[in-house]
């Protein structure tokens, strides 16, 4: 009995654990469908021609990570009407939380799958040293590629080392540089994780074409001003793949990164892009990417500060009889605030007014007073403490001793989660 007392305590832990998580990603994922609407937009109008700043409206999502336990979703009655509706079916039907988490873990799952079949290829690939840099070399007819968020690693195929000039050779490393230098490969990685935790939204999964278009395009400018040469022989470069490339394999698909993700899907739009470069000042674009640090550690403060702690001290106080296994009252009325108060080793109770109050309200049986302890959202998680008030007593205050600390570990646990 003990055993199944304790699965049966476990059980509860993890779906209460569950719920509390999945509550907070669902909302995450309505705030993320505004935030893509709101990026979309900009980039489209706004930020068209601001290459560095189209780049960095991506950095929204980043604060809608944190969004799940704003006040506002509870204590505003727009908020709630619009945000919540489902919680309480996440509540009541456990299995939906469940079902949100394995489609996160098979979407990560998917994900690394990927990642880890790349590596294997890697690990066949001959090593090569160009223009002092290390280099990947594959037999297959695929663009040039960096992998890796931590470790980097660029990939070349071997007809481009075979039949391409020096100074060409020096354009493609300067741009696949560039793409680790500017930490493109680990804003992939954090897209990523965003599109696992939030698997449910599509538009992520959509969006990450013109994610990866937009860094390719700043990844394109800075290349050809690093390289100190003109547009026309950066866009002459990238034509020229396509001629060998195409040479080398009738399957190639000049849109198909290494990585298997599309690219683009007309050529025509990145050459355009490329044709319409104008020279910038590096401080323009540094303060396009600490703007957009700023702001997101602005907008994450803020929502924290908007929002619900770890744990939530709970100032409710309610009351409720039980007698023959049902329980014959419950009230949570405010007004038990004035006739009870607490500390940390006795419940203070105003007999007479206690009293007065359980006579009008019909009150029977075991009479027993909650309190205190925290919780984790409203209605979600946390624990409370509780007494047992027996009348009879002549005090005017009648002390009530009580236990109030926290032995149990599950308890602890969920109150770092």
């Amino acid at each position: 009995m003990a055993v199944q007392e304790f699965v049966n305590s476990m059980v509860s832990f993890f779906n209460l654990c569950a719920v509390y998580y999945v509550i907070q990603l669902l909302k995450c994922i309505q705030v993320s469908i505004l935030v893509f609407g709101l990026v979309c937009f900009l980039r489209k109008t706004l930020l068209k021609n601001k290459v560095f700043l189209k780049g960095a409206v991506w950095a929204l999502f980043l604060p809608a990570l944190f969004v799940g336990k704003m006040k506002f979703f509870y204590e505003n009655r727009i908020g709630a009407m619009l945000f919540s509706w489902w919680a309480e079916h996440c509540k009541i039907h456990i299995w939906i939380n469940w079902l949100y988490l394995c489609g996160v873990s098979v979407y990560a799952l998917w994900l690394y799958h990927k990642k880890r079949k790349l590596k294997k290829l890697l690990g066949g690939m001959e090593k090569k040293t160009v223009e002092g840099t290390l280099i990947y070399v594959t037999k297959m007819p695929v663009t040039p590629s960096t992998i890796g968020a931590f470790r980097p690693k660029i990939v070349m195929p071997k007809a481009m080392l075979k039949k391409y000039s020096q100074k060409e050779i020096q354009l493609i490393l300067l741009h696949e540089k560039a793409h680790i230098q500017l930490g493109h490969l680990l804003f992939y990685l954090l897209w990523d994780i965003l599109r696992a935790l939030l698997w449910l939204n599509p538009l992520l999964t959509i969006g990450t074409k013109f994610f990866r278009e937009d860094l390719e395009e700043i990844c394109d400018i800075v290349t050809i001003q690093r390289s100190g040469g003109k547009a026309y022989e950066y866009g002459r470069l990238l034509l020229n793949s396509i001629k060998v490339l195409q040479a080398e394999g009738e399957g190639f698909n000049m849109f198909a990164a290494f990585a298997g993700d599309i690219g683009y899907q007309y050529i025509r739009q990145r050459m355009e892009r490329i044709a319409q470069y104008r020279p910038y000042r590096p401080i323009v674009a540094a303060s396009s990417f600490f703007a957009a640090i700023l702001f997101v550690v602005a907008a994450v403060v803020w929502i924290k500060g908007g929002s619900y702690g770890r744990y939530n001290e709970n100032s409710a106080i309610f009351t409720y009889g039980f007698h023959g296994g049902k329980v014959t009252f419950f009230d949570d009325n405010v007004t038990l605030r004035q006739m009870i108060s607490y500390d940390r080793d006795y419940v203070y109770v105003d007999r007479e007014a206690f009293e007065k109050y359980l006579y009008e309200n019909h009150a029977s049986g075991d009479i027993f007073i909650v309190f205190g302890g925290f919780y984790k959202l409203p209605g979600i998680g946390g624990n409370g403490y509780s007494c047992c008030y027996s009348p009879g007593s002549k005090e005017r205050v009648v002390k009530v001793p009580y236990e109030a600390s926290i032995s149990d570990w599950r308890l602890k646990v969920l109150k770092m989660l």
